[in-house]
């Protein structure tokens, strides 16, 4: 088990980007919210791209959506009770708790994905002794 954090970083920041996207151009009804699994599996494909194989990639695309998750909901949250109160906050924690763990499958699926894309990939050319 082999965890690049900076892949998690970059598939966090990819998810991230791409969540606010989704979120300032598309309205929330209910046939869009199946676009909310989209910065998931963006997000874990890219972490599990950056590392090879199908294990590595799954853990680096979950890590990268659960803990980019968890981040922006404890944000949330912080704001939320200093501006709601502690009954709004503790349903939203649960929702997003819920929300968290239903991304998680997708990220590291796709994370898998990508590892093995990339174990899959053709090797780079080494170049012709005649090209020294």
């Amino acid at each position: 088990m082999n965890i690049n954090w900076y892949a998690v970083l970059t598939g966090f920041a990819v998810a991230l980007g791409l969540s606010i996207v989704i979120a300032l151009l598309t309205p929330l009804t209910g046939n869009s919210v199946l676009l909310l699994a989209a910065p998931a599996l963006v997000g874990g494909f890219v972490a599990g791209y950056m590392v090879a194989g199908p294990t590595d990639g799954a853990i680096n695309g979950g890590l990268a959506t659960v803990i980019g998750a968890i981040g922006v909901l404890v944000f949330v949250l912080v704001l939320q009770v200093l501006a709601a109160g502690l009954i709004a906050t503790v349903v939203t924690a649960t929702i997003g708790v819920v929300a968290i763990l239903v991304q998680a499958v997708p990220g590291a699926a796709a994370g898998a994905l990508g590892g093995w894309l990339k174990t899959r990939r053709e090797p780079e050319s080494m170049g012709t002794a005649a090209a020294r």
